[in-house]
């Protein structure tokens, strides 16, 4: 009986971490859209629909100062940016883009007509 209580524990031990990656990977690949679009400054698009190379240095400086940015996908629809809880890193890189056009991964959601995407991975196009 001991014998056999101490395999299981074994195979449990050696098993459940591949598992549990297993899982992660498949929950985050499952979860995340690719948008592209427009960084935006949400203060001055929403304020005047400022947008594009014509306000590139102004979505910038706003961004720096700390403005919330969205971003503008090419169906039209505004996405409010947020950090990650685990690992803010591609959010930071997408605030330094505002201006820019990108290709964004993130989880998006939407309540009481806000639509966020948790931004996993940007890069500029």
């Amino acid at each position: 009986m001991l014998r056999r209580c101490a395999m299981i524990l074994a195979l449990t031990l050696f098993l459940a971490p591949g598992a549990g990656a297993l899982a992660a990977g498949q929950t985050a690949a499952s979860s995340d859209a690719t948008l592209t679009g427009e960084v935006v400054d949400m203060a001055c698009y929403i304020g005047h629909g400022a947008k594009g190379e014509m306000h590139k240095a102004c979505a910038a400086k706003c961004a720096a100062m700390g403005q919330p940015v969205g971003l503008l996908s090419s169906d039209g629809t505004l996405y409010l940016l947020v950090a990650d809880h685990v690992d803010s890193g591609a959010y930071e890189k997408a605030r330094k883009l505002a201006g820019e056009q990108v290709e964004m991964k993130g989880e998006v959601a939407a309540k009481d007509g806000v639509s966020a995407l948790t931004v996993h991975d940007v890069k500029k196009k």
